[in-house]
């Protein structure tokens, strides 16, 4: 027998080892080598299979969400890891706990649902507090005061990053600390206390220089050159921005990429400020690069997602029909040791019917797949769409009105006869903003994002409504829902008042949306020449096929009547998308 001591020695080092796995397996996360990271994990989960191990497979599982989430599975990850939480509070493990909460919340972060991000962070705080867990503590206080700053709580924000660098130092958590540092600053410098930013930018810069750490460094740096920029000194705001750039110049990571755009974007500003025109006109050059770099990365990222989806659907359409398979073949077993002529018989008859049921079960997926392709595709685009409208409106256009101010302060500096290329150089930049603003819109409605359906139907009956062809909306108990599911909607409205204007020859049409407490009507009426249902369905493009194939994704019902000289009546219900949380 063991004696006590044995027995302590030996789980010490039981744990070490299993430690030492854990180590191996995020460092290969870090690495992206997930295929690797997985085998680990399945490996560890075939050999720890007993009860006494619950803590240590809840611990394995963890990481397989994160492989998960970074492979474009964010929705299963969040459903897995809620269930992960609800067991670390069962067998009362508080790192468990804390590790579950915090990345739960870092999920729903990630998709700007900020509210609960902030609820679950507190519930991490509140048990790494408990517990006297420092390390995790401050790290919880910096990121719940980045939610209450994403929400624009600013008074919330500074008070967790206040509790996080009231702490003393300590090399395991210094990083944090400068963060806090960091967003004190901008907070500070957006209530202009210029001092006070730029005393909190130099601790974070003291702190990440001492650390090597050069993505903080260059924020840092870019944070002091902000408190001269905001202060009109342009020349030692250049300094500080060239300075910054220089830390990440050789840096492609994604953070990297995002701090150069920034730098680029102020050090355009400041320059343009200082009248040295060849310099701002280079590096809003190199903004706009480094934007679309981020613009690429981002839809790659959207298609990997896309592609990672159907993949899981494919493998698991492949290991539903093995199945099918291998009961197949033991019933033929089974049947041919009870009588061979009854076999064969029963064999001609069950052929057929296999093959109709294939026949038919083939179609159905078939008609699945294409209708997933078709939504993937749409959701792409919409995406895209949302991308570069937000482009468009919130860089493009806003360079040209710091462009056109920049005229106007140059004017009234201007001694006698202002050139009349000035004031032509103001017509054409007021003329490409509305352009720009205009074809923002086209691609996505601004009234839909801001009003909702209601109000974005009636301005689009109001735009397409004629002296041959007038439209009229109605709506009842409608109000705001998902963004993206309004944006499905009235996508779907468009393409359906597009039919009409292109091929009904109607003198007039109705819009009528109705909520009746879970699902959405609508209603589109015309009294034009009418169509043969089927011969539209199977028309080639986004035509009546591809909308139904849209609504079927969103779990809705698509109904068309119309007779040629009879005008056309569609009717849509789908399950209400209640508005998120933001």
């Amino acid at each position: 027998m063991l004696s006590a001591l044995n027995i302590r020695l030996v789980a010490q080092n039981k744990t070490s080892q299993f430690d030492q796995t854990l180590f191996t397996i995020d460092s290969l996360i870090t690495l992206k080598e997930f295929d690797k990271a997985q085998q680990i994990i399945d490996q560890n989960f075939q050999f720890s299979s007993s009860s006494d191990d619950t803590e240590n497979r809840l611990d394995l599982n963890f990481r397989a969400i994160q492989i998960l989430n970074e492979r474009g599975g964010s929705e299963a990850a969040l459903e897995k890891v809620l269930v992960g939480l609800e067991k670390a509070k069962i067998i009362d493990s508080p790192q468990l706990y804390i590790k579950h909460a915090s990345y739960l919340a870092l999920l729903l972060n990630n998709s700007q649902s900020y509210k609960k991000a902030i609820y679950y962070n507190r519930l991490a705080l509140k048990k790494a507090r408990s517990i006297q867990d420092t390390l995790n503590t401050i790290k919880l206080l910096v990121r719940v005061g980045s939610y209450h700053f994403a929400e624009e709580k600013i008074d919330s924000a500074r008070y967790y990053f206040i509790n996080a660098i009231n702490y003393p130092a300590n090399k395991k958590y210094i990083k944090d600390k400068a963060n806090a540092f960091n967003n004190l600053s901008v907070i500070t410098l957006y209530e202009g206390n210029y001092a006070l930013a730029e005393k909190y930018a130099e601790k974070s810069l003291k702190i990440t220089k001492k650390q090597n750490d050069v993505i903080g460094t260059a924020y840092a740096k870019a944070n002091i050159g902000n408190v001269y920029l905001y202060q009109n000194k342009y020349k030692t705001a250049v300094t500080n921005y060239l300075e910054s750039l220089q830390n990440v110049i050789e840096n492609d990571s994604k953070k990297a990429i995002l701090i150069k755009n920034t730098l680029y974007d102020n050090l355009f500003v400041a320059y343009d400020s200082l009248g040295d025109y060849t310099n701002a006109y280079k590096y809003i050059l190199k903004s706009y690069d480094a934007y679309e770099k981020i613009v690429d990365d981002d839809l790659t990222k959207t298609m990997d997602e896309i592609a990672a989806k159907y993949n899981l659907a494919l493998e698991k359409q492949k290991t539903e029909e093995e199945k099918n398979k291998a009961l197949k073949i033991k019933g033929w077993i089974y049947v041919l040791a009870i009588a061979l002529s009854i076999l064969l018989i029963s064999f001609l008859i069950y052929s057929k019917t296999i093959n109709l049921r294939n026949q038919k079960k083939q179609n159905l997926l078939r008609s699945q797949l294409q209708n997933r392709i078709i939504n993937a595709t749409i959701d792409a685009k919409e995406k895209e769409r949302r991308v570069i409208a937000s482009i468009l409106h919130d860089s493009v256009s806003a360079l040209l009105s710091s462009a056109n101010l920049h005229l106007k302060a140059a004017k009234t500096q201007l001694k006698g006869d202002i050139p009349v290329e000035i004031g032509k150089a103001e017509v054409i930049l007021i003329e490409s903003s509305t352009k720009i603003r205009d074809l923002s819109h086209e691609l996505i409605s601004a009234i839909l994002l801001k009003f909702g359906l209601t109000m974005a139907v009636q301005d689009i009956c109001e735009k397409y409504s004629n002296s041959k062809l007038e439209f009229f909306s109605k709506a009842k108990n409608v109000k705001r829902y998902n963004q993206k599911f309004e944006i499905k909607i009235f996508s779907i409205i468009e393409e359906l008042i597009n039919n009409i204007l292109k091929h009904s020859k109607a003198a007039s049409g109705m819009i009528s949306l109705s909520d009746t407490g879970n699902k959405l009507t609508v209603h589109i009426m015309d009294d034009g020449i009418g169509f043969d249902v089927k011969e539209g369905k199977g028309k080639a493009g986004l035509g009546l096929s591809h909308i139904d194939a849209r609504i079927q994704g969103m779990g809705g019902v698509f109904n068309i009547n119309s007779k040629k000289g009879e005008g056309t009546s569609v009717l849509i219900s789908v399950p209400i998308h209640e508005k998120k949380e933001s």
